[in-house]
């Protein structure tokens, strides 16, 4: 009976987010950990989740007629040529369709560098450290273009990268009901690969659902892991919180695939009536059984995993299972198969917190021992970064070092981002500075860095909007790829003199 009643202790946070009917009247006093009452924290990720909820279907319309007149635009020469042609020759106007390969994201027209640094292709990751330039480059390209449909990110891997495709993936929430995890693998070669590249889709601008799991603020306990993030848990097909069964048959499945050579159970917790429809793709179960057939075909080739916003914390979240779904004392009749020793870097960029202090300990053991394969980047004033809350009322944590990127793209190694939460009447000030600052900044990139740097328009109206909230500005993936390419040629700090580079030096 203890045992049970420690289980749900767990979980009951998480459980009464997604029962708005069954919330207010039962939530119990025993949520307790400690001196701090998990009952609010019920109360507030519901609201957040259901104030998200209720605009969800209008800002999916608002964002799709605001993607589909950019992309009209773009096609067509600019607004007024695009007005002029419809009021002269309706049928010459070039309308662009949502899956061609020229059709772009509000991100993609925020952020429209396609191309990698210069640099062979064949030479680019597999002859580079882990925590170089070259590498970080290509890490942060593909959480860019991630969030592309399928047909574009086709074309930029394959005829503008020079690599190779291996495979997009549309997967299944079971407690969002619909496809809203998408990630894709590409290798540096057809053959031979020295380097396999995962990249998960972060947050989309338009897409609520996407809001709802950043501002989850609920989590599940799991045995040597620690408090994981529920929403990223669902994220990646591992349970439902509509049915928390299926998190005590994921802890069940873990443990059964942790001492077999060859598990063939699937690690997700779902019902199987979900388990075995085809057309629902589970995003840890299906990658990480594509993963090691690929790295079964390329014997050589090391995994670089990677992602933007929420790409990054299931990136994250995806890398722990990895390691979680195994022990150190298994053994492994075919060792191409354990992905998790073929890992060489996790690249995050603007991620939010997963988990407890726990599972920063375990990830900092399993990833930054003995050697760094950790990298997070995070610029200025981004607020993603600094939420679930990091103190004792939410009790979110980061782990390793933070390569931090100030406002004008000078590096820090520090061992966490300043104003980790940014409630502070300091940082209130500042990043409004900051914000001004970036603004004037923007307009003088190309001529102080060259041409690739010109920011365009829509990135200019979103740094305006970042003077009222600019932790959102700052989240734009236009710094992340100048921090990456204005930045140092290494991330790792041994590689580095001192704790701070100057890229004027």
């Amino acid at each position: 009976m203890g045992t049970r009643v420690a289980d749900d202790r767990c979980y009951l946070v998480a459980h009464y987010t997604s029962v708005w009917s069954y919330l207010w009247p039962h939530i119990s006093h025993s949520l307790d950990v400690g001196s701090v009452n998990l009952d609010w924290r019920a109360r507030f990720s519901l609201f957040m989740l259901w104030s998200m909820r209720s605009v969800s279907q209008p800002l999916k319309h608002f964002g799709r007629w605001v993607e589909k007149a950019i992309n009209l635009c773009a096609s067509n020469g600019g607004i007024l040529r695009t007005l002029y042609t419809i009021s002269m020759d309706p049928q010459a106007l070039v309308d662009p369709s949502e899956d061609s390969e020229s059709y772009l994201t509000f991100n993609g027209h925020m952020e429209p560098r396609i191309s990698l640094l210069q640099a062979p292709s064949s030479q680019r990751l597999c002859l580079s450290c882990p925590d170089s330039k070259a590498v970080a480059d290509v890490c942060a390209m593909a959480s860019k273009v991630a969030y592309e449909n399928p047909k574009f990110i086709e074309f930029v891997v394959n005829q503008n990268w020079k690599m190779h495709l291996l495979g997009t993936y549309n997967c299944w929430n079971e407690f969002q009901k619909n496809n809203s995890t998408q990630a894709f693998i590409f290798a540096d070669r057809e053959t031979d690969a020295g380097a396999i590249v995962l990249a998960f889709r972060g947050t989309e601008a338009f897409n609520a659902y996407d809001w709802c799991t950043d501002l989850d603020f609920s989590w599940y306990e799991l045995p040597q892991l620690g408090r994981v993030h529920l929403g990223f848990l669902e994220a990646l097909g591992l349970g439902d919180r509509n049915r928390m069964q299926s998190f005590q048959r994921l802890k069940q499945n873990i443990y059964e695939n942790s001492r077999t050579p060859l598990p063939q159970t699937p690690t997700s917790g779902l019902p199987d009536f979900v388990l075995s429809d085809e057309t629902k793709l589970l995003a840890y179960d299906h990658i990480s059984a594509e993963l090691v057939t690929i790295l079964r075909n390329h014997r050589n080739a090391k995994l670089y995993i990677t992602g933007h916003s929420l790409g990054g914390a299931l990136a994250t979240l995806f890398t722990a299972m990895l390691f979680y779904n195994r022990e150190e004392n298994r053994v492994f009749y075919n060792t191409e198969d354990d992905v998790a020793r073929r890992l060489a870097a996790l690249y995050t960029f603007g991620q939010p917190r997963v988990g407890d202090k726990s599972f920063a300990s375990f990830m900092d053991t399993s990833l930054n021992k003995p050697t760094m394969r950790y990298f997070r980047v995070v610029y200025n004033n981004d607020m993603v970064a600094r939420v679930p809350f990091d103190n004792s009322l939410f009790g979110f944590k980061h782990f390793g070092n933070c390569c931090y990127f100030t406002y004008n793209y000078t590096l820090q190694i520090l061992p966490d981002e300043p104003f980790p939460n940014f409630f502070s009447p300091v940082y209130m000030v500042l990043s409004r500075l900051y914000a001004l600052f970036e603004l004037v900044q923007s307009f003088f990139m190309s001529y102080r860095y060259g041409g690739e740097f010109s920011e365009t328009r829509l990135s200019t109206v979103a740094r305006i909007a970042g003077l009222l909230v600019p932790g959102i500005a700052g989240h734009s993936l236009v710094n992340y790829i100048n921090c990456v390419r204005l930045g140092p040629d290494h991330l790792d700090p041994a590689c580095l003199q001192n704790t701070e580079w100057d890229k004027s030096q």
